[in-house]
């Protein structure tokens, strides 16, 4: 049976050990009661499998990232993330392309920043997303890790009341790694809470999301990731995000992972953008 009765996530892992008793959502009244259900069970269990794996392995990751709006509707964007591990100095860098559109509107918010945004606008409530990444671990010229990915996004945004935001991502991904560029898919589902705030003309927006990855490789959800961080804008122009990422990974070498992001995020619009 699935974990979270999730069928399609595709087969969930067990737990280790302690028989046959995995965690599933009980039928309830309404869909958001069963979909909170699930997703706080999510969160149970990446908690309880970080407590059990041990200390995590640390890292940084800088990153920068370059916004062009071309109309409320579509934008593009370019995302260069580094990742240091800080006992082992082993590095990895990635060059991300994007293009987004947005459409659709939403009762409960009629202009709100975003995370990833620069100012307040009209909020939409669909967005859809094309990208390409390139990625290589830097020391060794790829010679440790390799890849090329073209991946598909789309996100829903549901307002809630108190002007708190609610967000789904269902991101599906073709990858080839290695030398060899050895083809598989992943698919990954993200929810995501974010509230603005206001100081002055400083705007800030804390957040709070977790993510589950299944991977074609090992046919199971192997990853689950939990963030929890702040973006703040200074200007028009210039905006810091920072964050906290843990990471639990079944199949990967580093089991656990805790990492600080920090982010510099440039924004650039045409002239038509109002």
């Amino acid at each position: 049976m699935p974990l979270f009765g999730l069928d399609w996530l595709g087969p969930w892992p067990r737990p280790r050990g302690g028989g046959d008793t995995v965690a599933s959502c009980a039928p309830v009244r309404g869909a958001r009661g069963l979909r909170w259900i699930c997703l706080s069970l999510l969160v149970w269990q990446a908690w309880t499998g970080a407590v059990a794996a041990g200390e995590p392995s640390k890292e940084f990751w800088p990153e920068v990232d370059l916004w062009l709006r071309l109309s409320p509707q579509w934008r593009l964007s370019m995302f260069v993330p580094i990742s240091t591990n800080i006992e082992t100095a082993y590095r990895e860098g990635n060059l991300i392309l994007q293009a987004d559109y947005a459409w659709g509107k939403t009762t409960l918010m009629s202009a709100i920043r975003l995370v990833d945004e620069n100012r307040s606008q009209t909020m939409n409530a669909l967005l859809a997303r094309l990208g390409y990444l390139g990625g290589m671990s830097l020391d060794d010229r790829g010679e440790a890790y390799t890849e090329r990915m073209l991946f598909i996004e789309l996100h829903a945004r549901n307002p809630l009341p108190g002007r708190l935001l609610l967000s789904h991502r269902i991101r599906g991904e073709g990858r080839w790694l290695g030398d060899d560029l050895t083809f598989s898919t992943r698919w990954r589902y993200r929810f995501m809470l974010e509230k603005e705030f206001e100081a002055g003309s400083t705007s800030i927006v804390p957040y709070v999301n977790g993510e589950a990855y299944y991977d074609s490789r090992y046919r199971t959800v192997n990853r689950i990731r939990l963030i929890g961080g702040s973006s703040v804008v200074w200007s028009p122009r210039f905006a810091t995000e920072v964050n906290i990422t843990y990471q639990h990974d079944t199949r990967s070498s580093v089991t656990n992972l805790l990492a600080l992001n920090l982010i510099v995020h440039v924004y650039f619009a045409t002239e038509g953008d109002p």
